[in-house]
């Protein structure tokens, strides 16, 4: 099954516009995943790589937990570095929430929401995506 949403016509134009990648969760290791979102997105500053990681880890992990495949993860960075989105596509039935967190889990999107500066998810036939982007000057103090 192939999925295309207007997402992936934004990762086309966040190409020209920033950087971004297109990863196939369902053939790269998650080790690997990680070592290189962190690649891309070593220009910026330390504190926002550790977020961007985590939040990558989270949604991957809950799209390989609770999502069907395929399942594929986008990283994309604003040309002017001041946003920075993740989005991962599964095609399980379930949507992503808060909960209480308890012994089976229900971490991650706590830290999701913590971390980032917006999360969603969009329901396409087919598939979800679900999104979180990450204002890159968060940790920017004046002065």
């Amino acid at each position: 099954m192939v999925m295309t949403t207007p997402v992936l016509d934004d990762l086309h134009r966040a190409r020209d516009r920033g950087v971004a990648m297109d990863l196939d969760l369902d053939l790269i290791a998650p080790a690997r995943a990680r070592a290189m979102v962190r690649e891309l997105l070593a220009p910026l500053s330390e504190m926002v790589v550790i977020d961007a990681i985590q939040v990558f880890d989270e949604l991957a992990a809950n799209a390989r937990r609770h999502g069907l495949a395929p399942r594929r993860a986008r990283v994309s960075l604003r040309a002017d570095r001041q946003l920075l989105r993740i989005e991962v596509d599964d095609t399980g039935p379930g949507v992503p929430h808060l909960r209480t967190p308890d012994r089976t889990g229900g971490r991650g999107m706590i830290l999701i929401d913590r971390l980032a500066t917006a999360w969603a998810h969009t329901r396409y036939h087919g598939h979800k995506t679900v999104w979180a982007e990450i204002a890159v000057d968060r940790y920017r103090h004046p002065g």
